[in-house]
């Protein structure tokens, strides 16, 4: 009985890892992502700078650290209350905002609503991702884009699609301040500012080419204006 009650103590002492949270469920298939080695090696400043906008934005819905900073933008959570954020959509807790966990939770959203039966593997690599105005230096360029390669194999080993895909962000926004629709939500600067879009944006089109008899299921960003008029949003 003592040995019986030591392993349990034992047991006790052992850390628990809590599994990272997206919320479109993978249910029959998996999703594998994998980055450049310039881009690995910095994505611990990227996944922070990500995780305090992410917490920060969800707070406020708007960027500014001050009352004084943010203007007019501190009435944007009323202004687009009813809006359903695409942070909030596919990743429940800001600690598990990652650029891999939002890129299998954007995989997942798409496949989910376009091919919900599919069962096997999609594999995401990140070659390159740049946006015009970011805040770490590593990811400047005169566009927002994102290039790498997506492969999809079915349970049985086939493989469906496996191509090198570069996308250029181009930006598709709307007048609705209470957006609900399919399309994924994102605040006005986050195109040249933040990696959600530009990573929606190749997720949407890689998995148009992927299933394109499905393509009319399948959806990227959408850009909501948060900033009241003749404002801009501040990111530092």
């Amino acid at each position: 009985m003592r040995s019986i009650a030591l392993a349990i103590g034992l047991l006790a002492l052992i850390p628990t890892f809590a599994t990272a949270e997206i919320l479109p469920q993978t249910e029959g298939y998996s999703v594998e992502v994998t980055f450049s080695d310039n881009l690995q090696q910095r994505m611990a400043s990227i996944n922070g700078l990500e995780q305090r906008l992410e917490a920060r934005f969800r707070e406020n819905r708007h960027y500014a650290t001050s009352p004084r900073e943010a203007g007019s933008q501190r009435f944007a959570k009323s202004r687009t209350e009813g809006t359903e954020w695409a942070g909030e959509r596919l990743i429940g807790d800001v600690s598990d905002f990652t650029l891999d966990n939002l890129l299998e939770a954007l995989v997942a959203y798409n496949v989910n609503r376009a091919a919900p039966d599919f069962e096997g593997r999609i594999e995401i690599h990140i070659d390159e991702l740049k946006l015009t105005n970011p805040s770490i230096a590593f990811l400047e360029s005169f566009q927002s884009y994102a290039e790498g390669r997506v492969k999809v194999t079915d349970a049985d080993g086939n493989v469906l699609f496996d191509e090198k895909v570069r996308t250029n962000l181009v930006i598709d926004s709307t007048v609705d301040t209470s957006y609900d629709g399919p399309e994924l939500a994102f605040a006005e600067t986050d195109p040249s500012q933040r990696a959600g879009p530009t990573l929606a944006y190749f997720v949407g089109r890689a998995l148009k080419r992927a299933w394109p008899e499905r393509k009319s299921e399948i959806v990227g960003p959408v850009i909501i204006r948060v900033s009241g008029p003749n404002e801009r949003v501040i990111l530092d």
